[in-house]
């Protein structure tokens, strides 16, 4: 009897019991994992000192979408970082970079404009400058919107256009002098990313063109030149430079983020790991591999 439990019930080994704990721990099979890229934003751009205000930069690309992963396969995360603002002086801000997860790439925000120009387009495009009505920048369809006009139709009133958002296109300033603020952003997973940045203002209004929801810088104004740069993390766009007498310059688009989802106790490795009692996250602000 002892041979015959001895021959069909060996010891398992320490490496293997820990393989089989290891593999039950972690479900062992493919799961199902939503993943939220964005890209990072656009820079604001900056302006001379004769009466300009700058285009707020673009929001960066934001893409959603599901996919079926499969365990110890090493997936690689690109995380694009935002677009330098446009130094005084008349300067465009500068693009976002791409970011990309699992086959999917998100664009970097479109650039602010300088004086007189347009803005760029991107996953949301940058508004125009001070001075320039000509047509919106547009953003990437499905991740982003176009951009807000500057205006033109008053020779006192040259404001920059809001760079556009996840949810809404930027704001374009209009002859009585309403701010330009920057596209709304939009919610995913609790947090709302991808908000444009608010155009430049001049010295004449003290009015401050806000950074749309999600993380947009607002634009300079009378009293505080600069524009404020976007949120890292978020891929907000960056506010466009004010005027009060002297140039100011844009400030910078926000990095952007990846962030994995999915439902139950942790299964894979890398990024920040955090969890809200239902779902585990993975957020990533910089390159690195996700490992299923």
């Amino acid at each position: 009897m002892r041979s015959l439990l001895g021959r069909f019930h060996r010891p398992m080994s320490r490496g293997a019991m820990g393989d089989m704990l290891t593999m039950n721990s972690l479900g062992g099979g493919p799961y199902i994992a939503e993943v939220l890229v964005v890209a990072g934003a656009g820079g604001g751009g900056g302006t001379t000192s004769s009466g300009y205000g700058a285009g707020g930069g673009g929001a960066g690309g934001l893409s959603q979408s599901t996919f079926t992963v499969t365990p110890t396969t090493a997936y690689t995360i690109v995380v694009g970082a935002g677009g330098a603002g446009g130094a005084a002086g008349n300067n465009n801000g500068s693009v976002g970079s791409n970011s990309s997860a699992f086959g999917t790439t998100s664009s970097g925000g479109g650039f602010g404009g300088r004086n007189a120009l347009a803005g760029g387009n991107g996953g949301s495009g940058g508004g125009n400058g001070g001075g320039s009505d000509s047509a919106a920048t547009t953003g990437t369809s499905g991740q982003g919107n176009n951009g807000g006009r500057g205006n033109s139709s008053q020779i006192s009133f040259l404001y920059g256009g809001g760079g556009g958002g996840a949810s809404a296109v930027g704001s374009s300033w209009n002859t009585s002098g309403t701010e330009a603020n920057g596209g709304a952003g939009t919610a995913v997973f609790g947090t709302t990313y991808a908000g444009g940045g608010g155009g430049g203002n001049v010295a004449i209004f003290a009015t401050k063109s806000q950074g749309g929801s999600g993380g947009g810088g607002r634009g300079g104004y009378g009293g505080a030149v600069s524009g404020v740069a976007g949120t890292d993390g978020l891929g907000g766009g960056g506010g466009g430079g004010g005027n009060n007498g002297a140039g100011g310059a844009g400030g910078k688009g926000g990095d952007g983020v990846v962030v994995i989802r999915y439902t139950g106790s942790q299964r894979g490795s890398g990024g920040t790991v955090t969890t809200d009692g239902t779902y585990t996250f993975h957020t990533f602000t910089g390159n690195g591999t996700y490992t299923a």
